[in-house]
């Protein structure tokens, strides 16, 4: 999408501008005049906070109905396996097919599993068998609909405007991640299980009408004889030609080790710092807020031109606060850990993300971010692998390896690879 069509897609504007501002402040106001992306951002918002609504509650659950932290673990992890398994198809999806309606159907698919979910508990009939079954339907279709809800983006805004626009995005989702948990918790305890559910599906009926609302009904690449096999093959090899997006998406091996911490935060909140579960409840805070100015501090900053800065920075900045962090024994210190690694880890994701569909060509971008979720999908695997290592070796040093497990292969890249350090010089906007 060119300049010109950019400022033609704005709505509601007396005066179209005929460049976009390289002030990042100035382009995400121009950003948010975009009608569709407008829905887009509150479809998104209304999907986060639903999601993790229902984390506090099936985990709450799953500890009720098995009193075992292995189950716990399951139904929050199991899920990202048939994430991984249907997410190229989602891929193939997102090009044939208009990314708007892919939304509308995932998400409504969201609102029968919630209220299914309320409905089961009300009865008193669920047990963690349909608990895990539940789980894995909602990983299948967050695994249809993911490609197309990142692939939209630039659909909307143009690519040369993704980075300011995926920092909104996140921005707006944080807020999600930072009072979705807080008030499923709340509205458990409040009103129980089953009512709560039937609240998610109300929240997530908001993001279908928000995705609705949605005018752009593009098609990349129709139905034709091609299989679906033989298109995500197309997009492997774009991979494989493209340093862009595949030095980045080799990198997010490194979520693998990333995802060692999440585990260990609530045995150092329970066991090392003391501080309970409305400690737990605030380090999860803090580091949604934090993640949360970082995404803000990102769009302020607009079209930042050494974007391979912006992953090696907070690459090194997130492993130095996990090593920090296995050894703090004060709870603010932790606390302070935990929201610079929060600004980190969603600088150095929205950048990533960025940079790949900066670089993809619109009839290849619903398959070749279906790939690049597919490797995204790692973490949930550390949250096992960390639990396991630090059982094994024990948690400071399991939080040691994730942190030089994250920083290594960063340094490496950019100090043996040539190609990759073109990336920290010039704009690919």
């Amino acid at each position: 999408m060119g300049k010109r069509n950019f400022a033609e897609s704005l709505e509601g504007a007396d005066q179209m501008p005929a460049t976009v501002a390289d002030s990042g402040r100035a382009l995400a106001f121009t950003l948010l005049r975009l009608r569709d992306f407008r829905f887009a951002l509150l479809s998104g918002a209304a999907l986060v906070f639903g999601f993790e609504m229902r984390a506090v509650l099936q985990s709450g659950l799953a500890l009720e109905l098995t009193d075992s932290q292995a189950w716990v673990g399951a139904i929050n992890g199991l899920p990202a396996v048939t994430m991984i398994a249907l997410s190229l198809l989602g891929g193939v999806a997102a090009d044939r097919f208009p990314k708007r309606d892919i939304q509308v159907l995932t998400r409504l698919g969201l609102v029968g599993l919630a209220l299914g979910a309320g409905y089961l508990v009300a009865a008193d009939v669920i047990t963690i068998w349909y608990l895990l079954a539940l789980a894995l339907v909602q990983g299948s279709m967050t695994a249809v609909g993911l490609p197309a809800n990142q692939s939209i983006v630039p659909e909307l805004v143009g690519r040369e405007n993704v980075l300011t626009a995926s920092s909104l995005t996140q921005a707006l989702m944080s807020i999600g991640v930072i009072l979705g948990p807080a008030l499923g918790g709340f509205l458990m305890g409040f009103f129980g299980v089953a009512p709560v559910y039937f609240i998610i599906g109300g929240i997530q009926f908001m993001a279908v009408m928000a995705s609705a609302l949605i005018r752009s009904r593009k098609i990349q690449s129709g139905p034709g004889s091609k299989s679906a096999f033989s298109e995500i093959a197309d997009g492997m090899r774009f991979i494989r030609k493209n340093t862009v997006v595949r030095m980045p998406m080799m990198l997010n091996v490194l979520s693998i080790f990333a995802g060692f911490l999440s585990p260990l935060i609530p045995v150092y909140t329970r066991d090392v710092l003391d501080v309970g579960a409305m400690g737990y409840g605030l380090m999860m805070a803090t580091f949604g807020l934090g993640a949360a100015v970082g995404t803000i501090g990102l769009a302020i900053a607009g079209n930042v031109q050494r974007k391979g800065v912006l992953l090696i920075g907070p690459g090194v900045i997130w492993a130095m606060g996990t090593i920090a962090f296995a050894f703090s024994r004060e709870f603010y210190l932790s606390l302070a850990v935990l929201a610079v690694m929060g600004a980190a880890g969603i600088v150095y994701m929205t950048t990533i993300n960025a940079m790949v569909q900066m670089a993809i060509p619109d009839d290849l971008r619903g398959r070749v971010t279906s790939l690049f979720n597919f490797t995204m999908q790692l973490a949930p695997l550390g949250f096992i692998a960390g639990g396991v290592t630090a059982a094994t070796i024990g948690n400071e040093l399991a939080l040691i390896v994730s942190g030089i497990g994250v920083m290594l292969p960063i340094v490496a890249v950019c100090t043996l690879s040539p190609e990759f350090r073109v990336l920290t010089l010039r704009s690919l906007g």
